[in-house]
């Protein structure tokens, strides 16, 4: 009896050591790959928000064309050329498409922009201190500059400085909407209006869209599909010509008051968010 007992635990000592043995020996963790990393390739929208400041140089290049019989001829004073600053909030979105070729990104973009940037002078440039002898003064005279919708379609290159970081450049051809207007007093003393009833003052808003380009720079965050961006853009438009009340009725007829030359460019500052399809 004692040998059958002993026989029957030595075999069920047999069938536990390996199960011990196995629980003794170390578990090995399971491996866990890196989450892959999403490519930069393909479409994408996005908002923007941010500041826009216009760097707006007036010049009158001639006031009062022909000389009036009544006042004789105006000359531009000293208040030519005249700075004009307009800055304000911009608003936009953006859309675009990029390819990833190794660690740069590749593509092309298109952005259209709100704002209503405007800054007022007292009096017209040119005739703002004595355009015309013994009429001194801007009286109820003003001017302004306004920058107002923007658009621009541009080529963008970058490097990933690290796989969801990418600081690139920017280029391309940039369209600016903008308002050159001048406002006098219907009166014989001022030599921009002279007498144009029915009006106590006449005010001339000239629209002009033009056409230029712009260069510029930005850090873009990729969170998953999200992309955060920070970017400057620097864009110049050339000149907006004009002429500011002509043709004159009454006392002046067939004048041309004040003949304009505006050199307009921007920089804008924007924070924008878009998503990746």
């Amino acid at each position: 009896m004692r040998v059958k007992l002993t026989s029957l635990l030595v075999a069920a000592l047999g069938a536990l050591a390996p199960s011990a043995f196995a629980a003794d020996l170390p578990i090995k963790a399971p491996a866990h790959s890196p989450a892959p990393v999403q490519s930069w390739t393909g479409p994408y929208v996005g908002l923007a928000v941010g500041g826009k400041w216009t760097d707006a140089n007036w010049t009158t290049t001639q006031l009062v064309d022909p000389p009036s019989p009544f006042v004789g001829a105006a000359f531009i004073d000293a208040s030519s050329p005249d700075r004009f600053r307009p800055q304000g909030v911009r608003l936009g979105g953006y859309a675009g498409y990029s390819w990833q070729i190794d660690r740069w990104v590749l593509g092309f973009e298109a952005d259209a922009a709100w704002s209503n940037a405007t800054d007022t002078h007292v009096g017209v440039p040119g005739c703002r201190i004595e355009c015309l002898a013994g009429f001194p003064g801007p009286g109820v005279d003003s001017s302004f500059v306004r920058s107002s919708w923007d658009a621009s379609l541009r080529a963008r290159a970058g490097y990933l400085v690290m796989p969801e970081l990418l600081v690139y450049g920017t280029g391309g051809v940039a369209w600016q909407h903008a308002e050159v207007s001048g406002t006098c007093a219907n009166t014989f003393d001022d030599p921009l209006c002279l007498e144009s009833p029915p009006f106590a003052v006449k005010t001339q808003t000239d629209g002009h869209t033009r056409t230029g380009w712009t260069l510029g720079a930005g850090v873009e965050r990729k969170f998953g599909a999200w992309l955060l961006r920070g970017e400057y853009r620097y864009s110049d438009f050339g000149k907006l010509e004009g002429v500011l009340f002509p043709n004159q009725p009454v006392a002046d007829p067939g004048a041309d008051a004040a003949h304009y030359s505006v050199s307009l460019r921007t920089h804008v500052v924007t924070l924008g968010i878009g998503y990746k399809f």
